[in-house]
């Protein structure tokens, strides 16, 4: 049985692998492209907000869907093919756009407390932003899982706890992200 610390410390060796040839450079300036081009789209600052949260709301729901695509594969202790697992993800990604009108006031909560303006925009952007991150972090990883050569070392993940996995698996994708995400500035 792997424990969980030893799920962690392996988790966080592969994710760094992952991401140790990112700059950081390029990664604010993928996101920043991201966050302006809806800016831009939205016209206005009330419509901006609107479509940060939409946004938020389906990056969260699509984050959850990797961890139980994770999770499957953890479980069922079986490789799934890249194009399975992007098909997987768009099935997700199809049913979250049907409930997405419902899932915006869920996530819109913690932000409804900021008075300001401009800080509850500042907010949005950052967790935006953040998300993207945690999106693409799992996504890589999940696909670098599954490929060939890395089976062997993939598969000592069977032996830990598909609960443990996954909730390390998360903790450690934000860790990333919110490394990844520091020192960005949206004017």
């Amino acid at each position: 049985m792997m424990t969980k610390e030893e799920a962690a410390r392996s988790l966080s060796i592969l994710l760094y692998e992952l991401t140790k040839s990112w700059r950081k450079e390029k990664i604010h300036s993928d996101v920043l492209e991201i966050i302006m081009k809806l800016r831009i789209q939205a016209g206005d600052d009330k419509q901006y907000a609107a479509d940060l949260l939409s946004n938020i709301a389906f990056a969260s729901e699509s984050a959850h869907a990797l961890k139980q695509i994770w999770g499957y594969m953890l479980r069922e202790q079986t490789f799934l093919s890249p194009s399975t697992i992007e098909a997987m993800l768009a099935d997700a990604q199809r049913a979250i756009h049907r409930r997405l009108a419902e899932l915006v006031a869920r996530y819109e909560r913690p932000f409804l407390s900021i008075d300001d303006p401009a800080e509850r925009k500042r907010r949005l952007e950052r967790s935006y932003g953040a998300l993207l991150l945690f999106n693409r972090i799992a996504t890589d990883f999940l696909l670098e899982f599954v490929r060939e050569e890395n089976e062997a070392a993939a598969s000592a993940f069977f032996a830990a706890d598909p609960n443990e996995a996954i909730e390390v698996f998360h903790h450690l994708c934000s860790v990333y992200a919110s490394r990844w995400i520091e020192g960005l500035e949206v004017d």
